[in-house]
């Protein structure tokens, strides 16, 4: 093959991270803020777990924003561990009293937006004076409508109220998140990516290609993917629609929604059916890309569950029985960098962008960058700038 592309490695699952040692985090149950409210407790330590994967080899650190909303921020508590976990109040007499309060929706935005610095930090130290010159990029996180709902239902599609099964409901959702961050210049000029992650019905698909198509134009323009998530036997959609129709949807351009996104992917799915869908993501896009088009890049990043499986209503992680039962598995990294390489050997993609979701740390990262430095071929080149 005359033409190497570019593959580029994402960081992992921050979340499931911050849950194992030494961090050992226990996210509170009366919030669905999930990792982000680290934000409100200790941006330190997620600072720590940036670094960690840069450390590993990470090119692109996902912000600490999947389940983050104003929505989420708004209902959650003040952290009454800091000065600004209370309200002073004065009654009629005078005297003053303590009093918890939930944050504003500015309050909501400032943290959410204090994302993005904390993931650009994690690459400042690592010899070069300026952001960007040292070769990573933040991308950022922007989760499905149903991770930021209690329980998460990105894996279900069951999306409440009535209103948010709707394409006109879930865009203005999208459309004011992303305003969160796009309406400050600071914050707008400091994200390299944007990623709109686990979406698991087609409605979404197209409601964030119209905000997309609404608000990422000029001369301040980001590269963007859009990531589904595909959790049953048969490569479905959760709400029963094909890969197929998940990668016409977005790379359609017809009606409002004419911006494709930089990259298409597949996240927070067994890796065990990887192989398979990105040869159905592959077909798909054939049929609808003109032979002159240039074809978006790959963005992978399944989840090493290694067989366990997410139960959103109890908040752990459960051994499949079936899955118990076969053995010892290929190690995750192996098995990535091997699909990797196959997809890259096909020709067919711009790059590979490919990490991992949940249950994979920094090791895991750092193993994949070796394993696939050790592939490099004709095919593909490690690239970190």
């Amino acid at each position: 093959m005359s033409n190497k592309i570019p593959v580029r490695l994402l960081d992992a699952g921050l979340g499931t991270t911050l849950e194992s040692p030494p961090h050992d985090a226990r996210f509170p149950a009366d919030t669905c803020l999930w990792s982000s409210h680290f934000l409100i407790t200790s941006p330190d330590t997620l600072s720590r777990v940036h670094r960690a994967f840069v450390d590993a080899g990470a090119d692109v650190l996902l912000t600490g924003t999947y389940q983050a909303s104003l929505q989420g921020f708004t209902a959650t508590k003040k952290h009454t561990s800091s000065d600004k976990g209370s309200i002073t109040t004065q009654d009629n007499q005078g005297s003053t009293s303590q009093e918890t309060s939930t944050y504003s929706p500015h309050e909501a935005a400032t943290l959410m937006r204090s994302a993005v610095p904390l993931a650009r930090q994690a690459f400042s130290s690592i010899g070069s004076s300026t952001k960007r010159d040292a070769g990573g990029n933040v991308a950022l996180s922007l989760g499905a409508y149903g991770a930021t709902m209690q329980p998460s239902t990105e894996y279900s599609g069951e999306y409440k109220p009535e209103s948010m099964t709707t394409a006109e409901g879930l865009f203005s959702w999208h459309e004011e998140r992303l305003r969160v961050f796009k309406d400050d210049f600071t914050t707008w000029d400091d994200i390299d990516y944007i990623s709109f992650e686990t979406l698991p019905v087609l409605q979404e698909v197209h409601a964030v290609k119209r905000v997309m198509a609404k608000h990422n134009r000029a001369e301040k323009a980001k590269p963007w993917w859009i990531s589904c998530v595909f959790p049953n036997d048969d490569l479905t959609l959760p709400d029963g629609n094909s890969a197929e129709a998940a990668v016409k949807a977005m790379l359609e351009t017809s009606d409002t929604a004419t911006q494709r996104p930089w990259g298409l992917g597949v996240n927070c799915t067994d890796i065990k059916k990887l192989h398979q869908l990105i040869l159905r993501y592959e077909a798909a896009a054939a049929q609808v890309l003109d032979p002159s088009d240039q074809w978006p890049w790959l963005v992978t990043y399944p989840d090493g569950a290694q067989g366990s499986v997410y139960n959103t209503e109890t908040g752990g992680w459960e051994m499949d029985p079936e899955m118990k039962a076969r053995g010892p598995q290929i190690p995750w990294h192996e098995e990535l960098a091997d699909i990797v390489t196959k997809t890259a050997d096909r020709g067919r993609w711009k790059g590979i962008l490919v990490g991992g979701c949940c249950k994979t740390t920094p090791d895991s990262i750092r193993a994949l960058r070796a394993q696939l430095a050790s592939a490099e071929s004709d095919a593909f080149y490690l690239e970190t700038g």
